[in-house]
Parts: structure tokens; C-alpha cells; sequence
């Protein structure tokens, strides 16, 4: 079995990241730093947490000091979530809809 790899990451407000996998799978991730503990309560620093690399030897996420997460951790979350919130693509299409779209009569 292939491991998932991260091949771009963007930081997003909340600690959450865009994370864009080598399978062509994409979305976002909630890093969750407080629910983590230890080493993940540095990302709470928002200077650090923007400081977001993805690693190209094993494809993962990772911060400085040390602090990284496991790509395909990320994969099945957020495959497991996608039930309960939009993939970030599909999010992206319905917000590209126009806006003008006819409305519905009300009955008198």
C-alpha cells in the first residue's frame, strides 16, 4: 500500500492548513494544537504555526523545533470528515455558482 503524500500546505486561520496530497485529494485539515498537547501547543504561536514546510523526503507537514504530522493521519481525517463538511473543491465550486439564481413564490 502507497503512503499519502502532502504535496503543498498552506496555513489558514483557526490552525487549520490547505493541504493538497500527492493522489490529487485536497481540503482542509484542523490542526487542533491545544486537543494535541506537548510539542503541538508551539503552533499556538501564530508566527510558528504559518511557519509550515512540507517536507519533500517523506511528505509531510512540519513546523520548527521538530513538530510534524503524519500525511496519511491527515488523508483518512480528513477523508472520514468529508461526510460532515465539503471537500475544499467542492466548497470552491458551489461558492463559483452565480448568486442570481430565480426565487421561489410565496403563497399567499
Amino acid at each position: 500500500m502507497d503512503m499519502n503524500r502532502i504535496v503543498s500546505a498552506k496555513p489558514l486561520p483557526g490552525w487549520r492548513l490547505k493541504v493538497v496530497f500527492d493522489d490529487g485529494s485536497s481540503g482542509s485539515f484542523d490542526v487542533e494544537p491545544e486537543r494535541r498537547g506537548g510539542v503541538f501547543l508551539k503552533l499556538l504561536d501564530a508566527k510558528v504555526f504559518n511557519a509550515v514546510t512540507v517536507n519533500p523526503d517523506f511528505g509531510c507537514v512540519e513546523w520548527p523545533g521538530g513538530v510534524d504530522l503524519c500525511p496519511d493521519a491527515m488523508h483518512q481525517a480528513m477523508v472520514a470528515e468529508s461526510g460532515k463538511e465539503r471537500p475544499l473543491a467542492a466548497a470552491l465550486h458551489e461558492e463559483a455558482k452565480p448568486a442570481n439564481q430565480p426565487r421561489r413564490k410565496r403563497k399567499a
